[in-house]
């Protein structure tokens, strides 16, 4: 019988991690020319930047490698990559001016299946890397072989949610939690994503600069008019908050102020209309520190959509 604890015959990306004497055995640190390990297939679903691998190749030259990445041996002697490929790559771009560089540690696993290495590899991506939603998605979606295989091997897998099952593969692989609802969810998040956001949009929402609200309002929009509203936008409209504000602020049917501010605004005003026939120095105190507060926030009410009202054909409020 078969189950999401020894999928991978005993062994787990935690285990293979670590550096105790036993690991050190079973999985041996072998330096290897990093020209003859190939790249594994099912790799092509995680970003492989050249800005990031350039990055990554300073950093390794400055503090050194600070994972070990896995290997896989191969039936014919041969090498392949299971965790480690931005780390592959950073290694041959520092050995195109170092040869130091040439050979590259790894952990060294033998008599895996093919299966077990696209399990590893995926479990290993989600435990070592700092993923986008996306190939978060990737990772787990990927699991999709894994999960039919227990069905077909464990009567008990039979009547369980495909997302638990993922789950509880990971939480194997890796020790970390994780639930069944948040991976459906970002899976469900990952292809709306792909389908429904315009390229723009989806840069952001796959750097994690958009919310879920912003995503399902962006995804409900042709993506034409997605495109024009993110030129409207500002260069400075760079962060999360601004930029999933400045989507509902530019979707929304009605807008409203801060309900703190509407009645700070509401009291001042009728201060103004009707003050008092000798103004007090008090007064005249507290309304040049209310000037001076509201004098640093000039013009930043434009600062992510300078154009946005052209760009979603919205008529003027005034």
């Amino acid at each position: 019988m078969s189950s999401a604890r020894n999928i991978a015959e005993g062994f787990s990306i935690t285990g293979l991690l670590d550096e105790s004497s036993r690991t050190r055995e079973r999985y041996p640190v072998v330096e290897i020319d990093v020209s003859t390990i190939a790249d594994h297939p099912a790799n092509v679903a995680y970003s492989m930047d050249r800005e990031a691998i350039r990055k990554l190749a300073a950093s390794i030259a400055e503090s050194g490698l600070t994972d070990i990445p896995l290997v896989r041996k191969m039936a014919d002697g041969s090498w392949q990559m299971i965790s480690g490929h931005r780390r592959k790559a950073a290694f041959a771009l520092l050995a195109e001016s170092d040869s130091a560089y040439a050979k590259m540690p790894c952990r060294i696993i033998e008599r895996i299946s093919d299966e077990q290495a696209i399990t590893l590899l995926h479990t290993a991506n989600y435990f070592v890397r700092a993923l986008t939603v996306s190939e978060r998605a990737a990772a787990t979606s990927a699991l999709g072989l894994e999960v039919k295989r227990l069905r077909d091997t464990d009567e008990s897998y039979k009547g369980k949610r495909t997302e638990d099952i993922k789950a509880e593969i990971i939480e194997s692989q890796t020790g970390r939690k994780v639930s069944g609802k948040t991976i459906q969810r970002e899976e469900r998040m990952a292809r709306k994503i792909e389908s429904s956001l315009s390229p723009e949009w989806a840069r952001e929402a796959n750097a994690g600069n958009l919310t879920g609200e912003a995503i399902d309002t962006l995804a409900e929009m042709p993506l034409q008019k997605q495109a024009e509203l993110y030129d409207a936008k500002s260069r400075g409209c760079v962060t999360k908050r601004q930029l999933s504000d400045y989507v509902k602020e530019q979707t929304s049917g009605t807008r409203t102020a801060d309900s703190r501010l509407a009645k700070a605004g509401n009291l001042i005003a009728s201060y103004l209309e009707n003050p008092p026939r000798n103004v007090s120095s008090l007064d005249l105190s507290e309304l040049e520190k209310i000037a001076a507060l509201t004098a640093r926030f000039g013009g930043k009410g434009k600062r992510c959509a300078p154009d946005a009202r052209r760009a979603l054909g919205a008529k003027s409020s005034k």
